[in-house]
């Protein structure tokens, strides 16, 4: 049996219900981080250095992206965990977060989530 990534379904919440999801995983994280990408810098994301988190929210917006994923596959530096995070689709520069989540706190997360097909 493989170990596929597990992908949730957020669809049906709202946008209120996924920001209080970002916070909560924000509040069990074992480490979050913003990335950007700026084409007109390059073709790849950049770390956001020194962001707060409130800063880095100020980017989830109505139309961003929203993602939860368990990871299965083992990422060396990370192993099996709980992604959870978003694209603001924001343009020309759009920025992306993600949430770290041990897999010993991921219930508290996805709890209710149907899972994706």
């Amino acid at each position: 049996m493989s170990a596929r990534d597990i992908f949730y379904d957020t669809s049906d919440l709202t946008h209120a219900q996924l920001d209080a999801l970002l916070r909560k995983a924000h509040s069990v994280c074992e480490r979050w981080w913003m990335d950007k990408l700026d084409c007109s810098v390059s073709f790849a994301r950049q770390r956001v250095p020194d962001v707060s988190f409130e800063d880095a929210m100020r980017h989830f917006r109505l139309g961003a992206f929203f993602t939860v994923i368990h990871r299965k596959q083992v990422i060396p530096a990370y192993g099996p965990h709980l992604e959870v995070g978003f694209s603001s689709m924001e343009r020309p520069v759009d920025y992306f977060m993600w949430i770290i989540v041990p897999l010993d706190r991921a219930a508290e997360i996805v709890d209710g989530l149907p899972v994706r097909s």
